[in-house]
């Protein structure tokens, strides 16, 4: 994959991707894939399947907020702040 693009992260220390309601392989290549493609390629990790995105339940992140992540075993928390 090219460097395209990868400047939109250069600040950031994670991604997180929702539920989708498509879970489809193509050609033998799935969402698990892709994921662990992205976190080797921006060197950040990768959460997925978190309770935001287009499948209930949906959180609201919010623009602007600081968010802490943990994620063990599986099993993640989301705690958002504000500062100024």
């Amino acid at each position: 994959m090219s460097d395209q693009g990868v400047g939109w992260f250069e600040n950031g220390s994670g991604i997180l991707f929702g539920r989708s309601g498509v879970h489809m392989p193509r050609e033998g290549y799935t969402e698990l894939d892709m994921f662990e493609e992205i976190a080797e390629e921006i060197g950040v990790p990768v959460a997925y399947d978190i309770d935001c995105g287009h499948k209930p339940p949906q959180l609201t992140l919010i623009n602007g907020a600081y968010a802490e992540v943990t994620v063990e075993a599986g099993r993640g928390t989301l705690v958002q702040t504000f500062k100024h």
